[in-house]
């Protein structure tokens, strides 16, 4: 099976890329990673879960990334998915 990269494009505000680029040493992909961490928590999404649910339904089903995010938009689409699914069994 094939696996796909995401890829993420980030806009950002023009004040917000000058501000980055005089404060050198910011590392702005930790801040986007702090900040989906910040926004994963708000919406009661446990990581690890979601980081084993996704490699089962990556492994053990003939899906692919763009399935999972045409099929999926929450834990609990993810779960029933995952439990439909004969091959899982």
């Amino acid at each position: 099976m094939s696996r796909n990269t995401v890829n993420t494009t980030v806009s950002i505000m023009p004040a917000d890329a000058l501000f980055l680029s005089w404060a050198t040493g910011i590392n702005a992909s930790g801040l986007f990673r702090e900040a989906l961490a910040e926004q994963m928590a708000y919406r009661d999404i446990d990581r690890d879960e979601l980081s084993t649910l996704t490699e089962e339904a990556l492994t053990d089903t003939d899906r692919d990334l763009d399935d999972l995010l045409e099929q999926t938009s929450s834990m609990e689409d993810m779960n029933a998915l995952l439990e439909a699914d004969p091959s899982t069994d």
